[in-house]
């Protein structure tokens, strides 16, 4: 380890790096920066994703605040020379430097050093690669000027002690960015069904919740939030609500398997009951803490209607505009009556449609044909 990296550098240095893979945010990246003060670098890169021809990739670069993703620029000079890069297909988890790959004479003597190396001053590199799924190389490299002098045994061994740590940071932080996507999809998807979600404690206590949950809430409208807890506005519903959440955690307490509980909430405002399920969460013993999910509540409001794309489900089923238009209607509870009326078309007009819809999407009534508009992709944008 370098003589001037303690405990405390290195345990801030570590922190930067597992700071830098959990967040998203670019002023919490410092890991790159540090490592390039602690070890008196011209530059630390990390390659997450290689640039190419139709990809200008993922890469991080130290920066004088903090770390920058950036291409190009001369405080990422090294990033936009990744495709001349020296260092190709190191062995991996092993530290290897310039000199180890190329004699520095016949280094100096070379044109790749005069044109790539020696305007940016770059005199010595080191590198580490690794492989992050089958298919997927991660690499990062440290440059110095001749001045800052050559990487020493010393220093490299410390590097090597880093490559367990850069291997699971870099995991983590792709593996929760996928994790956010997946959840935005479906965030995305609930939402547009109108669907609420809830999650519960072990002790009945809200853990988190959607936004269309939260308007819920705002309205009050059938139910509230009081000391932290759902409470349905009818009294002896929520009595038999709140058992049925409390007989739900207590199987899962008990690793026994739970049912789904349904409920028809009425609203004040006269308009269709909510439907609200609660269902009982998995849970790893072994794992959970006082903030793991026991009971996820589930409410929907039937009203609302499902934005349905019509450019999907012309692509889905070859429809026209005027058919897909018509297939949404009749998917929100209209009648061909209505739909007439609302395009301001003849209602034999609307029956040929529906004739032509009819052979395209392989159905032979429009019962059928509403379910499967409302179950399609289309619904689901």
């Amino acid at each position: 380890m370098p003589l001037n990296i303690d405990n405390v550098a290195l345990s801030d240095l570590l922190c930067a790096l597992y700071g830098s893979a959990t967040s998203s945010l670019p002023t919490n990246k410092h890991f790159l920066t540090q490592l390039k003060r602690l070890m008196n670098l011209q530059h630390a890169t990390l390659i997450v994703r290689p640039p190419t021809a139709h990809d200008a990739g993922l890469i991080y670069t130290s920066g004088t605040e903090g770390d920058i993703a950036l291409m190009g620029s001369e405080e990422g000079s090294y990033t936009s020379l990744y495709t001349q890069d020296p260092l190709v297909n190191l062995p991996l988890k092993e530290v290897v430097t310039l000199d180890e790959h190329t004699p520095r004479a016949q280094l100096l003597k070379s044109d790749y050093y005069d044109l790539f190396l020696k305007p940016f001053n770059i005199y010595y590199i080191a590198g580490i690669d690794w492989q992050y799924d089958k298919n997927s190389r991660i690499s990062i490299r440290f440059t110095r000027e001749k001045k800052q002098g050559n990487f020493t045994e010393e220093e490299k061994a410390f590097l090597r002690l880093l490559i367990p740590h850069l291997e699971q940071s870099v995991a983590l932080g792709i593996q929760l960015r996928q994790l956010d996507s997946e959840r935005q999809i479906y965030a995305d998807s609930i939402s547009r069904r109108s669907i609420g979600i809830f999650t519960l404690d072990k002790q009945g206590n809200i853990l988190q919740s959607n936004t269309k949950a939260e308007q819920f809430l705002k309205s009050s409208d059938g139910f509230h939030q009081a000391q932290n807890r759902i409470k349905l506005n009818n009294s002896s519903l929520n009595e038999s609500f709140n058992k049925q959440i409390h007989e739900a955690i207590d199987l899962v307490r008990r690793n026994e398997r739970a049912q789904v509980y349904a409920f028809s909430v009425p609203r004040d405002n006269g308009k269709q009951p909510y439907q609200l399920l609660i269902k009982p969460m998995p849970v790893a013993h072994h794992d959970e803490s006082d903030v793991t999910p026991y009971v996820t509540i589930l409410i929907q409001d039937p009203e609302k209607n499902l934005e349905i794309s019509v450019r999907t489900l012309m692509d889905l089923y070859q429809l026209t505009m005027s058919e897909a238009t018509i297939a949404i209607l009749l998917a929100e509870g209209h009648t061909t009556d209505e739909v007439a009326t609302e395009l301001d078309i003849k209602k034999n007009t609307v029956r040929a449609h529906l004739r032509s819809m009819f052979v395209k999407m392989g159905v032979t009534q429009q019962s059928m044909l509403v379910t499967l508009v409302l179950t399609s992709l289309a619904s689901a944008q």
